[in-house]
């Protein structure tokens, strides 16, 4: 027996159709309407919600966002989470061990279920909610470019400007290491273009 509530409240999400998520927690070993078929879709939800942070969110290149979303959906960080919200305890299957590629299948299941229950945005907004609470974090370019500045007592200092465009604000932010200009970055937000600021800055250390 499902205890709904509690998943629900874990999971941050109520169904109306709640055999959807009965479903979604359902091993082919137990029943011919199980998590398979939603799985399917899952993955595809899941990588695109992890795509948008990675966009949005981070000043990595192309190939390293590549890299950095195959880690972050692979099967060890989603069996976590699915350990994590309840998923593997309440998997519904008969005389099978649940190995960490089932625990990632009920994860993504469980997102395809929400998207089919509530619409693609809730079943994002999940993923993006949980995914967060993984060890992750972009590359902290700024952190390091303040570490070095610290060890040689170099000032450090990184005004910004904003334009506005069609499609938003974009943020130009200049980095100073010393007095010196090192490294101009934009984006859109003061954290991002600062933190492309400091990639270049570092780059330019490192040459000197």
């Amino acid at each position: 027996m499902f205890d709904f509530l509690t998943l629900q409240a874990k999971i941050g999400y109520s169904f109306k159709d709640k055999s959807l998520l009965a479903r979604a927690l359902t091993h082919s070993s137990a029943s011919a309407e199980n998590y398979e078929r939603l799985e399917f879709l899952g993955d595809s939800l899941v990588n695109y919600a992890v795509s948008d942070i990675l966009y949005r969110e981070s000043v990595l290149e192309a190939g390293e966002m590549s890299k950095t979303r195959a880690s972050m959906v692979s099967k060890e960080p989603l069996s976590f989470l699915s350990d994590e919200l309840g998923f593997s305890a309440a998997c519904l299957r008969k005389n099978c061990p649940l190995s960490v590629k089932m625990k990632c299948d009920l994860y993504e299941a469980v997102t395809a279920a929400i998207c089919l229950d509530g619409g693609i945005r809730d079943a994002v907004d999940f993923v993006q909610r949980t995914i967060r609470t993984l060890p992750f974090r972009a590359k902290d370019y700024k952190s390091e470019v303040k570490e070095l500045c610290e060890k040689n007592k170099w000032s450090y200092h990184a005004p910004n400007t904003v334009s506005s465009t069609k499609k938003g604000q974009i943020f130009t932010v200049e980095v100073y290491v010393a007095g010196k200009s090192l490294g101009v970055g934009k984006g859109g937000s003061i954290r991002v273009a600062e933190n492309e600021a400091c990639k270049m800055a570092l780059t330019r250390l490192s040459e000197e």
